[in-house]
Order: C-alpha cells, then structure tokens, then sequence
C-alpha cells in the first residue's frame, strides 16, 4: 500500500521501505539530520498510513468509556485523550489518541498496523449501544508538522493555531475542504496533525514544507520518528504494548484509571497486579559501547529477567538508550546488562523521559 504523497517522497529522495505493509520513507537525508531538525526547528511527516475512526450517536460517549483504559465519558468538546484499548484478558490491542468532537461525536486515530482490528474490535462491541461507526481509511490523509516552530510555519496557513491548546483541537478549512488542526504529536517537541481529504493533503504538504524552508523545516521519515518518541519513553505498539503485554506493565501505564471507571479487560488488570507474573517496563542508557535491540535479553545480578522492547542512539542525548520489560522491580540508578550479540553491555535505570526539558529546551 501506498500513501497519496509516495510519489513526492519519492521525488525527494527518500529511502522506502515497507512498514506493516505499507511503502513509506524511512528517511530523506538521514535519520540523525531529521531527528534533529524536530528538536531545534520542525519537522513534515505523512503518516497517512494511520486511520480515523469515527463513533457517533447517543451512546457514543459511555461506549468508548467502556473500552478505553483512560476516561472518555467525562472529556470536554474539542479535546485529545491518549488511551488504550484492552483484550478481556488484558493484554493491549493498540494504544490510540479519542477526540470528543461534540457531545455524541467522536475519533479515534489508529496505528496502521491496527486499523482494521481497531474496527473490527469496535463494531464486535457496539451491539446494544446507540451508535454508529464509520472508517475514513480511503478518503482522508494525516500531516504532522512537529518542533518548536511548528506553530509559528502552521499558522501562516491557519492563524487559529494560536488558539489551540495541547491536547485538543480545532476545525478549519483549506481549498474549501474541512481540516482538522490537532495540537497533538509524537515527538516531544510540540506540534501539530492536520487530517484532510485526500484532494488536498498534497498540496498542504508542498505548501508547508515551501512556508517552513527558510525556517529549517525539513520532510521527515519513519526512522526519526522512531527515535523522537523513544527519547521521551513513548510506547511503540509491537513492541511496548502487545496483545501479550498488559499496558499496566508498560510505559502506558499512566493511562490505566482502573479507580474511576469500568473497562473491558478491568478485572484482568486488577488480578494482575500483585501477582508474581506481572512485569514492569524501565528506560536504560546504556554505560557501555553497543544499541539495544528488540528481542535482546536482559540479565540483573547475573540471573536473566526480561528483554529489550525498543533501543536505539538517542540523537538529542548522544547515548544508546532502550526501554525493558522485566520481571524485577528495579529502581532508579540500578545496573542491568544487556547481552547484545555474545558479549553483555552495562546499562542503567534512569527515570523516564530520556530526553528532559524545560520551556521546550533540552535539559
């Protein structure tokens, strides 16, 4: 599959590769370069490849509540939630942003890997509710213009921006087709997403990367967006969350509000805690010379005790950093090694996000 700006990406020299089974940049000039474009200027990604899920109707809202780990029910018009969806038995089916567009309508942005098994998880659980659920997989593309002067490139385009604070969003419209301005993003340097009609995703990428050049705006691939969410410990479905790991156990947990509401897969989270198989997510920088890799084991006072779920250079810090589901409790400062390849490398607990900042600065 392919995305409606494959061809333009192709035009300026990407790097294609395949990523769940859709062809898509991994990079244009390089990974490091993109990286750090985001964090001291911005940065253009198509993520396309995603979809919008649409819920509407009188029980539309209590619905939601009822699959999404995060509250729902109680969230204000116009505003983002990050949250995930769960198996009865508590492992995760995808983290997902829930937009509350008006009392009885709402959107999910799916990961793309996921779309159709969001959808089909949603229609499974609709019957009994006052509902409708529609999917805008063909007709809509998805812009994210992420780093510090995102906002100040998007609002030549659209002076409203200024108004929208984090975590919410706003209606515009371009070429006489309705957008939605989200100030949302996966980077940690601020930004914001636009989801438009495909007839005008196009154009809007060649306007805002011709409005951002001399500001250093450049097009930024699959590689660096990989490791902008990484150095703030964001969670990667297929790797941080999975059907196999609960999201209580990962750096989602955050979400879990098993205190205020009832959920599918409640029950499984809350007899989960306490017992013994129950595992924990950590950041680690790396002490010593090597990257971490999926898959790669983990070992605390020479017994094994999990693995890598994601490790990467972390470009912004200059280190080798990674993210571990493990059996131990560990605390901050702690030493695990990580065996990569026939030898074991120190790594250290730190508290996350990686990356630390202060007034939108790197600390």
């Amino acid at each position: 599959m392919r995305t409606v700006l494959y061809e333009r990406h192709c035009q300026l020299g990407a790097k294609i590769i395949d990523f769940a089974g859709w062809e898509m940049p991994l990079h244009y000039t390089g990974i490091i370069q993109e990286h750090l474009a985001v964090r001291k200027a911005a940065g253009l990604f198509d993520v396309s490849h995603m979809g919008r899920i649409v819920v509407s109707g009188r029980d539309a809202a209590k619905f939601l509540d009822d699959l999404c780990t995060n509250q729902i029910e109680n969230k204000k018009p116009f505003s983002a939630t990050y949250t995930v969806l769960c198996h009865v038995n508590g492992g995760a089916i995808d983290d997902v942003i829930v937009y509350r567009q008006e009392k009885d309508l709402f959107f999910l942005i799916v990961n793309a890997a996921n779309r159709q098994k969001d959808l089909n998880h949603l229609r499974e659980n609709a019957k009994g509710f006052d509902l409708q659920i529609s999917e805008r997989f063909e007709e809509e593309g998805i812009l994210s213009l992420q780093g510090p002067l995102a906002i100040e490139i998007l609002a030549q385009l659209f002076p409203s921006v200024h108004e929208i604070k984090d975590m919410h969003f706003g209606l515009e419209t371009y070429s006489n087709q309705p957008i939605i301005l989200s100030h949302t993003g996966y980077t940690g340097s601020g930004g914001f997403e636009m989801f438009a009609p495909l007839s005008v995703i196009g154009e809007l990428w060649d306007k805002l990367l011709a409005l951002g050049a001399s500001k250093g705006l450049v097009p930024v691939g699959l590689g660096a967006r990989d490791t902008l969410r990484l150095e703030m410990g964001y969670a990667l479905y297929g790797h941080e969350l999975t059907d196999q790991i609960a999201p209580t156990e990962s750096v989602s947990a955050w979400t879990v509000k098993t205190d205020k509401h009832d959920f599918k897969g409640k029950q499984a989270l809350e007899q989960l805690e306490g017992q013994t198989s129950k595992r924990s997510e950590y950041g680690v920088v790396l002490l010593d010379k090597g990257i971490a890799r999926e898959g790669y084991p983990v070992f605390h006072d020479g017994k094994e005790i999990g693995v890598v779920t994601s490790g990467t250079f972390g470009p912004s810090l200059n280190k080798a950093i990674a993210i571990i589901l493990v059996q131990d409790t560990l605390t901050n400062e702690a030493i695990v090694e990580i065996e990569i390849r026939d030898h074991r490398v120190r790594a250290q607990v730190v508290k996350l996000p990686f990356l630390k900042k202060r007034n939108n600065e790197i600390i």
